[in-house]
């Protein structure tokens, strides 16, 4: 799962793909809580043998993405994303909302 930070407009995700990319890619964000589904502009680095995809888009706080990055059109990445300002590692579901 990626973390990006709903107060940023310009995200960076780091993943591994499953194929050296040859074309230009399409990054699709399906919203798992509107259902909407939206291609953003992209542009990526390779490096190690790692993929660093640059974007620009604004998220709401706790929204779930499903992220396909497609390669003409064989997918090359597929995952999930989640934006949120808790640390990952800290990252609870229900914060704030119940106390004990």
């Amino acid at each position: 799962m990626k973390v990006v930070l709903p107060a940023d407009t310009t995200h960076n995700i780091t993943l591994i793909p499953r194929f050296d990319t040859v074309n230009a890619l399409t990054l699709s964000l399906y919203n798992e809580a509107t259902k909407v589904s939206t291609t953003v502009s992209n542009s990526y680095l390779e490096t190690d043998g790692n993929l660093v995809i640059t974007f620009d888009f604004t998220f709401v706080e706790k929204d779930k993405y499903q992220i396909k990055i497609l390669d003409g059109t064989d997918v090359l990445y597929r995952g999930k994303l989640i934006a949120t300002t808790q640390e990952p590692q800290d990252y609870k579901l229900t914060d704030g909302r119940y106390t004990y």
